[in-house]
């Protein structure tokens, strides 16, 4: 996760940017599998991760690029939420791109919603499959979806083909002015103009409904858990009436690092530059909160000037020293039922391009189930 400083939206410490390579299996740009690989190789070679995947040829240096440019808005919820792009859809569609209810799930919510008269999203909560702050945040990125609330520019066609190349600002700029006299989409006036070519479009418009995809998911994992209102058999209770229902619950997994400590800053001196190292043995302090019993990776990114500076960085306080390169790294964690507390200390090894002077915390961290 990030520096221990609050952000505005009420939800908790979070990261400079969202993982890269969450983003990435979030949007179905490449699997799990592809992304495990990928994390291991980057330790092995110290390369960054994206220049790894390429190198894997799993994706297009143009692909890296323009999930790259919306990284910074998907680590917050606001940001996530006015991430909203293309046309507006319905929630059940919503949840099903981000694969957080079945088909036969929304079918069944559906047919409980024709019953009682619910909102289709009170039905979804009623049966556990969402959680009210997960509904709220769900419905407000729908409510900037459909135009009607401001929403970031980035995730629209005509940005992310200025971003991956395939046209310049100067012909998006003219053709969004055309476009104010017609009622043709962006895509047909690209082409039309001779800006784009037609399968340009297509994979841009792709792109974009990947990083839709990956901008629901980050909504929705940045949202707050509601207080559970289950009994201990798994039922729920209405007070007014006691009546109890049984209900079928997927639950997500999830790990969530909170960071409660962390150093704002390294001093990097001459004699620290001499030794070939510096030590930091109380760093950081964080709980974990995590729900899959196959355990959680703890993930460490490098973030700030400094990061590129370190040939490899020894974490300590995991009941066993272990290392991460310069690319960053992640740590296996056994499941715990409880929230549990650590106290990690690190050792940075300098490389010879350092120079003295006090630099910014250079590792934020998070969480990823297994």
């Amino acid at each position: 996760m990030g520096q221990s400083k609050g952000n505005s939206d009420g939800f908790g410490i979070l990261p400079a940017k969202r993982l890269l390579g969450q983003v990435l299996v979030d949007g179905g740009f490449i699997t799990q599998a592809d992304l495990e690989l990928a994390l291991a190789e980057q330790i092995r070679t110290k390369e960054r991760l994206g220049e790894v995947l390429i190198r894997m040829g799993k994706l297009g240096p143009e692909e890296i690029d323009v999930v790259v440019s919306v990284q910074g808005d998907l680590a917050s919820l606001s940001g996530a939420v006015k991430a909203a792009a293309g046309g507006r859809h319905n929630l059940g569609d919503l949840l099903l791109k981000a694969k957080r209810v079945t088909p036969e799930q929304l079918g069944h919510a559906l047919v409980e919603q024709q019953r009682t008269g619910e909102k289709l999203g009170r039905v979804f909560v009623r049966q556990g499959l969402l959680t009210d702050g997960e509904l709220d945040a769900i419905l407000e990125f729908q409510h900037h979806q459909g135009g009607e609330a401001p929403a970031s520019a980035r995730l629209k066609l005509g940005e992310i083909l200025v971003a991956t190349g395939q046209i310049t600002r100067e012909q998006l700029d003219a053709v969004l002015i055309q476009r104010k006299t017609t009622q043709k989409k962006l895509g047909e006036l690209l082409v039309e103009t001779g800006a784009a070519q037609p399968h340009q479009v297509a994979h841009g418009l792709k792109l974009q409904e990947k990083l839709v995809t990956a901008a629901i998911l980050a909504v929705l994992s940045l949202a707050t858990v509601g207080s559970s209102q289950e009994t201990p058999s798994g039922g729920s209770r209405s007070n007014a009436g006691r009546v109890e229902m049984m209900v079928n619950a997927t639950v997500a997994s999830r790990a969530v690092v909170k960071v409660i400590y962390q150093r704002p800053a390294v001093v990097i001196t001459d004699a620290d530059i001499a030794r070939g190292y510096v030590d930091f043995p109380s760093a950081s302090r964080i709980e974990v909160r995590n729900n899959s019993r196959a355990g959680y990776l703890l993930v460490f990114t490098g973030i700030g000037e400094l990061f590129p500076m370190f040939d490899q960085i020894d974490v300590k306080g995991l009941g066993i020293e272990t290392q991460i390169g310069p690319g960053g790294g992640w740590i296996p964690q056994p499941y715990a039922r409880d929230t549990v507390t650590m106290e990690l200390g690190y050792r940075f090894f300098l490389s010879k391009s350092i120079r003295p002077g006090s630099y910014d915390w250079p590792l934020s961290l998070s969480a990823r189930p297994m």
